[in-house]
């Protein structure tokens, strides 16, 4: 039991003069009372003297019992805590007995989780950091664009510049997809911003989708809306992942003409069925999955429909958007872009369709499943 040193030293110094007193007024015996109890010249049976060393025994043993209670009181003073320590030694031990071994227990264990998960949550934050960082770093260092790529059309690869129809002040090469379906290398001219088209919009499509039905029409009244000028332009693809599509390119073609007009109205552009995923992708769509990641740092393809905003001046990818993110929803980017402006911040539902997006992943009919619909070769 803790006690401090002023009230140690106040107990201390009362116990050493209560002992003093005690033991002066114990043992000290008067000088005549002596003489009388030593004295040779009385006989041995004198009542009186008897008498005198009854009342000598006396005195004796009441001294005795006074240093003894005197011993006792000091101990007393020394050994028993103040009030105050005394309460908060009773709280102390009664919260102690109240507090079982098992519980104790639990408690080390709680805290020893909870010591853990920081530290795993830490390490966790770091390392999504780091990774986070050597993709910003990769992105960073790779001087793509979209324009050093080619696209597959009628069974010939064609570049996207050409594709389009894009103008630059200074001529460029391509890299991209071969006739050999390998990605060729050739050396890059030193290239300006495009002049023509502003902004690209990039699709991956499914034809017997559901929501093709909605997603079609609108992308054809996008371009519509901003295409008249030569300024925004959309490119679909079909591809065979992610729920198989049982038409060939040449049909797919052919359908989509004559069900939505697409491909009759300016800047709607079908490429042949690709692949998206896996090591047979496309390197056009390999490069712009990696270069435009979703919300959550995934690169890949999850579903139809996935679309891609491209800034048509330097042929980079500015925003990603989720399967069921309609087309409509992307009017005020698509206008920001084209009139040279930064984007402006993604609509309320924008992480929420991610959100859902990440959920059908997992179980919807049309996503791309690994060993059903999502090959590699």
């Amino acid at each position: 039991m803790s006690k401090t040193k002023p009230e140690m030293m106040r107990r201390l110094v009362a116990a050493a003069l209560l002992l003093t007193i005690a033991s002066t007024s114990a043992f000290s015996i008067p000088t005549s009372r002596q003489q009388r109890n030593l004295s040779p010249s009385l006989p041995s049976s004198s009542p009186s003297v008897l008498l005198s060393f009854r009342g000598d025994d006396d005195s004796t043993a009441s001294s005795r019992r006074a240093f003894l209670v005197a011993t006792t009181a000091t101990s007393s003073i020394l050994l028993i805590p103040s009030s105050s320590n005394y309460n908060a030694n009773a709280a102390e031990i009664a919260e102690q007995k109240e507090e079982t071994i098992a519980e104790r227990a639990a408690r080390v264990a709680r805290e020893v989780d909870a010591a853990e998960l920081a530290r795993l949550t830490e390490e966790g934050v770091l390392s999504e950091q780091r990774r986070k960082d050597d993709i910003s770093d990769k992105l960073k260092s790779d001087t793509r664009s979209i324009y050093d790529f080619t696209l597959p059309i009628n069974g010939k690869s064609r570049e996207v510049a050409e594709i389009l129809g894009q103008t630059f002040s200074a001529g460029r090469a391509s890299v991209g997809w071969g006739d050999d379906g390998g990605e060729s290398e050739t050396v890059l001219a030193e290239g300006k911003e495009g002049t023509r088209i502003k902004a690209i919009l990039v699709v991956n499509m499914k034809q017997d989708d559901p929501i093709a039905r909605k997603n079609i029409p609108e992308l054809i009244e996008l371009s519509n809306k901003f295409g008249k000028n030569g300024e925004f332009a959309v490119i679909v693809s079909p591809t065979d992942q992610g729920y198989y599509e049982p038409d060939t390119s040449a049909l797919l073609r052919l359908k989509l003409e004559q069900e939505y007009g697409y491909g009759s109205s300016p800047g709607t552009v079908l490429t042949d069925k690709v692949n998206l995923l896996g090591t047979g992708a496309l390197p056009f769509w390999r490069w712009l999955e990696g270069s435009c990641r979703t919300p959550a740092g995934l690169g890949k393809i999850q579903a139809n429909f996935e679309k891609f905003l491209v800034d048509g001046r330097t042929g980079k990818p500015l925003r990603r958007y989720p399967r069921k993110y309609q087309p409509y929803d992307m009017t005020e980017d698509i206008a920001s872009l084209i009139a040279g402006k930064p984007l402006p911040p993604a609509g309320s539902n924008y992480k929420e369709e991610w959100r859902n997006a990440a959920k059908e992943a997992e179980n919807d009919t049309y996503r791309f499943q690994k060993g059903l619909n999502y090959f590699d070769q």
